[in-house]
């Protein structure tokens, strides 16, 4: 065994997927023409349905191309047509795999945006795995429970913080549509995203930017975090897709402020409640301001749109994650 299939060998058990992938490709150096042979016995089974189906259904399968609809003969929407496509084991034999990481030439695919390294080796290790129907894990052990996706989600991680963050009043909103961008919903956001390529992404260009007008939220807002920003880049590096995520919302231990409270208020309050002039006089931007409609009953009843409008105003919390306010608050909205 050579010295860089023993270190990956030592490491997987402990590394998520995507990651691991990046780790053996740079690594190990898969390639065509690569004389090693990696051990992927111990690597962690890809998941068809939730991590290989959508990078073809939103890469590959759209309208007029591998739909069924389209010229192509090629369908690659479900499990029966794309598993036609390859053969199990046999990546660099595989027409589809062949396709997508061809370089040049008419049967290179997509046409005109090659998919990220990431789902390109995604397919791979499926394919090397057998190209088998693979069940998703229940990471729960619920059985019934949906699966939730470990990485970043567009409906939990990323609209709540386009919402929050771009989409405010005067800016990014549907009213407003500033320089033609809406970010208040998928459809409207992609617009500024390239789908497996974050460097060519105007939403990610923007956010990434220190200074200047086109920087976003421009200088003086709330400001995306370092973790927002790398949710971002990694959704778009995923393939930016339209992905319904389970929501991680625990009322049974210890609601905190810190770890609880302060998270959510960040991501999905701070665009309209903070800074000079925030949205109906009610500053949020600290625990000191936050405590004032906590003290009062404003917050709870915002939440529930009681007498008030319901806020956030775009895409409300859920019953649990009101549930973990109403808890906070009535132990006495802790600093803690």
């Amino acid at each position: 065994m050579n010295f860089y299939n023993y270190q990956v060998r030592m490491n997987i058990s402990n590394i998520h997927c995507p990651v691991l992938f990046i780790l053996i490709v740079t690594a190990i150096g898969w390639n065509s023409a690569c004389t090693h042979s990696a051990d992927i016995s111990d690597l962690p089974e890809v998941c068809f349905e939730k991590e290989v189906l959508p990078v073809f259904q939103n890469s590959c399968a759209i309208a007029g191309c591998h739909d069924g609809n389209g010229e192509s003969d090629l369908v690659l929407n479900n499990y029966l047509d794309i598993s036609h496509a390859v053969i199990p084991g046999r990546p660099f034999d595989s027409e589809v795999y062949k396709a997508i990481i061809a370089t040049r030439g008419e049967n290179k695919m997509p046409p005109d945006q090659p998919l990220s390294l990431e789902n390109r080796t995604i397919i791979r290790l499926w394919i090397e795995q057998g190209a088998l129907l693979t069940i998703c894990p229940d990471p729960d052990g619920n059985g019934g429970n949906p699966y939730i996706n470990p990485r970043a989600c567009f409906t939990r991680d990323i609209l709540p913080v386009l919402v929050s963050r771009c989409a405010s009043a005067g800016c990014h909103d549907a009213v407003t549509h500033a320089e033609g961008y809406i970010f208040t919903s998928y459809s409207t956001s992609m617009i500024a995203v390239v789908p497996g390529n974050p460097g060519e992404s105007k939403l990610y260009e923007v956010i990434t930017k220190t200074s200047g007008e086109n920087m976003m939220p421009p200088a003086g807002s709330a400001q995306l975090t370092l973790a927002e920003k790398d949710s971002i880049r990694k959704w778009i590096s995923y393939g930016a897709l339209n992905e319904e995520c389970g929501e991680v919302c625990d009322t049974i231990n210890t609601v905190t402020f810190s770890g609880t409270i302060w998270p959510v208020i960040r991501t999905s309050c701070l665009g309209c409640h903070s800074g000079v002039s925030p949205s109906g006089n009610t500053d949020l931007g600290s625990y000191a301001t936050i405590s004032v409609p906590a003290s009062n009953g404003l917050l709870i009843q915002s939440l529930r749109g009681a007498g008030v409008p319901r806020m956030p105003p775009a895409g409300v919390f859920s019953v649990c994650r009101i549930r973990q306010f109403e808890i906070w608050v009535s132990n006495g909205f802790p600093n803690n």
